[in-house]
């Protein structure tokens, strides 16, 4: 598949051509064969070395809530972001990864939603996150579902081929006495696109909130995960191993390590070749 045929005529003297060279070219590799002429059966051509992988390519989103209570989430991304990007170019595959933010908070505060589309320029990318604060919010729903449009919709996701994941960060639900768009359609338009959601609950969010982050992330084949922090209910106590969640039988690991080994699980999905 993806290859060059080439076929040479083999000329016998006074005679029509009896062989034909069959010639394979793929990736460098080639490969050659003859056939002869009424000859039915299928000609197997082998390749002379193992082609080479492709490397995959990796679209990855992150998905952040820039309200108030959100700061020291958005401070572990900052400190985290170069090791991340590390980890994951060391991947077995080598991604070729294109990175993106999308950062919301409310109706009436400093921005409402605003995108850093993809690019491969980490720097870039990093001062784009580097620069993004934590402020405003008021109530307790945010703008989530502009949000998640926006991700889904208005960013540019690269080919077929390309993994496609937005990691979301938060501790709120999205407000859903704004009218359209909503979060479901979008996560349906998520999953046609083979974009998948790992919402990541930050302490404070609520049972609703936990149900729309499990709902998106299960529609679209991702995962609900949470941060765990000293005291459960405080984001400023500190790294730990509680939370605030009904849940159990939790293993606990870092910002960074969690997302390298969600996007290493995705990559591995990819078909072999």
């Amino acid at each position: 598949a993806g290859g060059q045929v080439w076929l040479h005529p083999g000329v016998m003297p006074g005679s029509a051509p009896a062989l034909m060279e069959v010639q394979v070219r793929k990736g460098g590799t080639v490969g050659r064969a003859l056939l002869q002429r009424g000859q039915r059966d299928a000609l197997q051509v082998r390749l002379d070395r193992d082609l080479p992988l492709q490397r995959a390519r990796l679209d990855l989103v992150f998905l952040v809530d820039a309200t108030g209570s959100m700061a020291d989430e958005i401070d572990k991304l900052k400190r985290s972001m170069r090791s991340m990007a590390d980890q994951i170019a060391r991947l077995p595959s080598r991604p070729d990864t294109c990175f993106a933010l999308v950062a919301y908070r409310d109706r009436g505060d400093a921005f409402f939603v605003r995108a850093h589309d993809f690019g491969k320029d980490l720097d870039a990318f990093q001062r784009s996150l580097g620069a993004l604060q934590a402020g405003g919010g008021g109530d307790y729903p945010e703008a989530l579902n502009e949000a998640l449009h926006t991700a889904v919709h208005r960013l540019s996701w690269r080919g077929d081929g390309a993994t496609r994941l937005v990691v979301l960060v938060a501790d709120a639900p999205p407000h859903l006495d704004y009218g359209a768009p909503y979060y479901d359609d979008d996560m349906q338009g998520a999953l046609a696109r083979g974009i998948k959601l790992f919402a990541v609950g930050a302490s404070g969010l609520d049972p609703t909130g936990e149900y729309v982050f499990r709902q998106a992330a299960q529609y679209t084949g991702g995962r609900f995960v949470f941060l765990t922090y000293a005291k459960a209910d405080d984001p400023s106590s500190g790294p730990g191993r509680e939370t605030a969640h009904d849940v159990g039988n939790y293993s606990v690991e870092s910002l960074d390590r969690l997302v390298v080994r969600l996007v290493r699980e995705e990559l591995a999905r990819r078909p072999a070749g």
